[in-house]
């Protein structure tokens, strides 16, 4: 095991405490060198953030509720429980046009410029449709491509495109794509593809430029997939009952697997260099190491990192290019940098 991580002296502190959500962290990287980095998660129908200095030292706290939106599409009492509407995933999308914050939640999937100060879109979920076969109604899997192109899915295992914009609110539904059998877990993407999964454990290949499936990677048992990734032509996929597997986007063909977690992995990262963080329900942070490609795929076990009493819920790298990591935990306000 080559890497070794310290806690930085100063963990990231947001106003609320995380909860137990897949893939519960996101992290804004920015592209330009002055702008600082936020880091958020997300608790019931808010969404708490922090935007930190380089060093960590200087750390400014935000928050963002959720709209509550009544039945005639207007605006609700926020304490008014038919109309609340909670977060299932946060994510900081960052397009060449625009960067956004976008919460997928359980009746609407909402848009905001990334500070969150200013509201741009909401869409409400359909509710009538009879071939659901999830029993809630919510949106999950989040993820940009393209110059002006967000995905969403969906419990009906409906891919939502939607156009945006290079400044102002005019953000519109462009496509909705069917595809799964089940409701969406996971959206990841990269320059030709776009990656999504279900709750049933299905994997399918689409190419973004046509939307149009190019591959489907069946489920291999009976465990749901938690959350994805991909490097290179490899596709990283994890597990409720604690393995990763890595597949060839070319072929859909497994590349290799790793008994990776003791529990439940609650989210996945990899970086440019071709490291895999992964955490669980077990307390554990590991790091993997992919080399070579996905036809001849070569993985190596680089770090375990216990944090005691912790069911850890999101991990991101810190830099596309560097090993460092936050990491959140639930029932915690504290997000923890590891550096290596």
């Amino acid at each position: 095991m080559s890497i070794k991580y310290t806690p930085a002296a100063q963990p990231v502190l947001i106003k609320w405490s995380a909860s137990h959500l897949s893939n519960n962290l996101t992290i804004y990287r920015p592209t330009e060198p002055r702008q600082l980095k936020m880091f958020g998660t997300s608790h019931k129908s808010g969404f708490a953030m922090a935007t930190v200095s380089e060093d960590g030292t200087k750390q400014i706290q935000g928050q963002v509720i959720c709209r509550a939106i009544g039945n005639n599409n207007t605006p609700a009492p926020e304490n008014d429980a038919r109309f609340i509407a909670y977060i299932v995933q946060a994510a900081y999308v960052n397009l060449p046009v625009r960067n956004l914050l976008v919460l997928a939640c359980t009746k609407s999937i909402q848009i905001y410029e990334p500070d969150g100060t200013t509201h741009l879109h909401i869409h409400m979920l359909d509710k009538t449709s009879p071939n659901r076969t999830e029993s809630s109604i919510y949106s999950r899997g989040i993820t940009g491509f393209g110059q002006n192109s967000l995905c969403v899915g969906n419990h009906q295992g409906e891919i939502l495109l939607f156009s945006i914009p290079p400044k102002g609110t005019n953000i519109f539904l462009k496509e909705t794509i069917p595809g799964h059998q089940h409701g969406i877990t996971s959206l990841v993407s990269n320059s030709e593809l776009l990656i999504s999964s279900d709750t049933n454990g299905t994997i399918l290949i689409w190419d973004n430029r046509t939307m149009l499936q190019k591959n489907v990677i069946e489920p291999m048992d009976d465990s749901g997939i938690t959350s994805t990734s991909i490097w290179k032509n490899c596709i990283a996929a994890s597990y409720a009952n604690g393995m990763i597997r890595f597949f060839d986007a070319g072929n859909a063909q497994i590349s290799g697997s790793i008994t990776a977690h003791a529990r439940c992995i609650n989210a996945i990262d990899c970086n440019e260099e071709g490291l895999v963080a992964s955490v669980s329900d077990d307390c554990y942070v590991r790091i993997w190491k992919l080399s070579g490609d996905a036809e001849n795929l070569q993985i190596s076990h680089e770090c375990n990192y216990h944090i005691e009493n912790s069911q850890l819920v999101g991990v991101k790298f810190l830099h596309l290019l560097r090993s460092d990591i936050a990491v959140s935990t639930y029932d915690s306000n504290e997000i923890i940098v590891l550096r290596a």
